[in-house]
């Protein structure tokens, strides 16, 4: 129960004034309920006596409160529930704030991937709002029990001690449930996550998929997983259930024993009719309770589970800090420089003491072979990640030490693999920098080469473009997020590989758009097509995440090095 609380209340402490009506009617309902067992003994003691007045009173004195206590029920209830939803929207926004704020290495490093987290997001959310329905059983019911208790110590305090004693019984064999819920719970919430993430790698790869004629091994895969999760599930819910049943045949022992000393007692004329109503009628509200308090225990084991597995990503340090006393953008900055900079993954080194300047308006490609460090260094840049050891500059002031959105906000990014939102062509490219005015859009798209093929839709600008803009061809995806990088203005590009995935006729409209966007701007370019890569300022070749050749292109040809090696392989395809 300490887990329980410790885990589960941080949640609910944040909703302390509808928690202390969700109590206060709790309380006002077991006692209400609890004075029943006392009016039936009183009504047994009317019909003996033949009293007319309490024969009938007392009925609508039961009825009166049971009304009552139903009443407050509705508002007990209810509150517990909308306390359960807020809890359960306020973790969801939680959990996007922080999957906004992790950097590119905690998601490369999760291992069941965006399933995984669509998963938590969804799935162990909705193991926890269980839970948390459950609460209001946990605040009503020990009340009841107390009242209930109370009451038997005033009808036959011997009996009660008797009650007691299965009390330690009945705890340990629940403790033991508990323990065994919460393992398969956390099996049942992996599973879920495996799951999850099956159905979104068939989703995403569904060309993959029906052009290699996957389908039937992906239908397997799911198969095997949903058996899976169905085995942990099913020892989930036994555990479950099964606390029930044994706690009810422990009950019923007891309350065997209980009949044959109350059944002695009754014979012997020291109790009576009105007694042994009324202590059976507690013993069924008493045994209610004990039930209602012991389902909600078990789905709050399950939850703490599935919180605990939240709090290891809300907790998670694998974030982009930020200083307390940020210094702004130097707008009149003059050079980007990256100063003896090392960056490690998973203890290998992927970038190994790197130093570079870049100048104001000079466009510098970045040549190399596949985990030469290309990416990594551009990654740097804009604080995806953050160097192991070095440090960058622009204008002379670390980037470390600037707010991030300041620093993001003058640098425009073009990637090989083009992401747009499931939204109009019109949000896409204002996306880039939506403080702005719609107007700069059309001249952005004219500039990307984008606006003919925009205008031939039927509903131009305002066309869906479908999930990641599946209604569009790469070419045309492409010139759209180059009208989102000219519609930004930011003073440094990063392209990484931005027409590598073209065809030739592609590549030439898409270059158009690149040329616009490029002119006037600082512009860091991972590229293998000579093309793009010859016109550059300077060119960067990379090794095992070291700078081994610089300069243009033709001091690089001159020097027959490995750039010579690179251009004379590339020109004979």
């Amino acid at each position: 129960m300490n887990l329980i609380y410790r885990m589960l209340w941080p949640e609910l402490k944040l909703h302390k004034k509808r928690m202390f009506f969700v109590l206060l009617f709790g309380v006002m309902i077991s006692g209400l309920k609890a004075v029943t067992p006392e009016l039936l003994r009183r009504l047994s003691d009317a019909w003996t006596t033949g009293d007319k007045e309490l024969s009938w009173q007392i009925p609508v004195a039961i009825c009166a409160t049971w009304i009552i206590a139903a009443g407050l029920r509705y508002y007990h209830l209810y509150w517990m529930l909308y306390i359960s939803e807020l809890v359960a929207v306020n973790l969801r926004r939680r959990l996007m704030n922080k999957y906004l704020t992790l950097n590119l290495g905690f998601f490369q490093s999760f291992v069941r991937g965006s399933g995984g987290l669509i998963s938590r997001m969804l799935n162990d959310i909705t193991v926890i709002q269980g839970g948390f329905q459950k609460v209001s059983d946990i605040l009503r019911e020990p009340f009841m029990v107390v009242f209930i208790f109370s009451y038997l110590l005033y009808i036959d305090w011997r009996l009660t001690v008797f009650i007691l004693i299965a009390v330690p019984i009945t705890t340990t064999v629940l403790r033991k449930f508990a323990k065994s819920v919460r393992k398969y719970s956390r099996q049942n919430q992996e599973s879920m996550e495996d799951l999850t993430q099956i159905l979104k790698e068939s989703l995403d790869g569904t060309r993959i998929v029906q052009s290699f004629n996957l389908q039937e091994e992906m239908r397997q895969r799911f198969e095997n997983q949903a058996v899976d999760f169905l085995r942990s599930k099913s020892k989930m819910i036994s555990r479950e259930e099964a606390s029930g049943p044994v706690s009810e045949s422990l009950a019923s022992l007891f309350v065997a024993g209980l009949l044959l000393y109350i059944g002695q007692r009754a014979l012997q004329s020291q109790t009576t009719i009105g007694d042994f109503m009324s202590f059976i009628f507690a013993l069924g509200l008493l045994a209610d309770s004990s039930k209602k308090v012991q389902g909600g225990y078990m789905k709050m084991q399950a939850s703490a589970v599935a919180l605990d597995r939240l709090n290891t990503i809300l907790n998670d340090t694998n974030i982009v800090p930020e200083v307390a006393q940020p210094k702004s953008f130097p707008n009149e900055w003059q050079e980007i420089e990256f100063r003896n900079v090392t960056f490690k993954y998973d203890n290998e080194n992927v970038l190994r003491n790197v130093s570079l300047k870049i100048k104001r308006g000079e466009q510098v490609a970045l040549v190399g072979s596949s985990g030469a460090g290309k990416s990594t260094l551009i990654n740097l840049l804009p604080r995806f990640f953050d160097p192991t050891s070095g440090q960058i500059f622009i204008g002379g002031v670390s980037i470390h030490d600037m707010r991030l959105t300041e620093l993001r906000e003058n640098i425009a990014l073009v990637t090989q693999d083009v992401f747009l939102f499931s939204d109009s062509v019109e949000k896409n490219i204002w996306s880039g920098d939506f403080a702005k005015s719609a107007d700069g859009i059309e001249p952005a798209a004219k500039l990307a080469n984008a606006h003919e093929f925009i205008q031939r839709n039927p509903s131009g600008y305002d066309s869906r473009v479908g999930e990641r803009g599946a209604r569009f061809s790469g070419g045309e995806k492409q010139r759209i997020s180059i009208a989102r990088a000219i519609f930004k203005n930011a003073p440094i590009l990063i392209l990484d590989e931005a027409t590598s995935a073209l065809d030739s006729e592609s590549e030439l409209e898409v270059q158009k758009g690149l040329d616009s966007l490029m002119r006037g701007r600082t512009a860091l370019v991972i590229a293998h097509r000579l093309s793009t890569i010859a016109k550059c300022d300077r060119i960067i070749v990379m090794d095992k995440g070291e700078i081994i050749e610089q300069g243009n292109h033709n001091e690089l040809m001159v020097q027959k090095g490995s750039y010579y090696k690179f251009f004379q392989l590339q020109s004979r395809l």
